[in-house]
């Protein structure tokens, strides 16, 4: 996120396999998650619909592209039907709302597979799977989506003027 913020692409090129893979994307999507439990976004689903449903929001920083701010566009509207989820999930059972798996189903670019199926479950033991031949490109497209995703999220929904002052603090609490 920091690198993001500076107009710099991370880089994921030791990221070979879906275990790499599960490391990387598992770390970005408990940031999503802990953003949108401290600032009570899970509550209604259309307020992480409106705080990060906007591909132009995405496209202001330096390291994005319309397919990577696509996927970051996209893994808002999953986490907000995820948190509208949870949330019933945790109503039923009287407790707090539990963030559980996510399924991603991606279209692949090439090759002889038309899907890849990306599964994200933060709270089980394998965390992310993999389904569908690893493709290092598309790996970078959909991480790099979900790190300007929790970069925006930190740098937009913490803020209370124009995010310089407080994305230090956030990604300090975050981290």
């Amino acid at each position: 996120m920091k690198l993001i913020w500076s107009g710099v692409a991370p880089d994921y090129g030791k990221v070979k396999d879906s275990a790499a893979a599960r490391r990387a994307l598992t770390g970005l999507l408990n940031a999503a998650h802990d953003i949108l439990a401290y600032r009570q976004l899970s509550v209604k689903a259309e307020s992480i619909h409106l705080v990060s449903g906007d591909r132009m929001s995405y496209l202001k920083f330096a390291v994005a592209t319309d397919r990577t701010a696509d996927n970051a566009v996209s893994l808002s509207h999953l986490l907000a039907v995820n948190a509208e989820e949870a949330r019933g999930l945790g109503d039923l059972i009287g407790g707090n709302p539990p963030f559980r798996s996510l399924r991603i189903v991606i279209l692949s670019l090439e090759g002889d597979f038309a899907i890849n199926r990306l599964d994200l479950d933060p709270e089980s033991p394998g965390g992310v799977s993999w389904y569908g031949p690893f493709d290092r490109e598309l790996f970078k497209d959909i991480a790099l989506g979900f790190a300007l995703f929790v970069t925006h999220m930190v740098a937009n929904v913490f803020d209370d003027d124009d995010g310089a002052e407080t994305f230090a603090e956030s990604i300090e609490w975050i981290t």
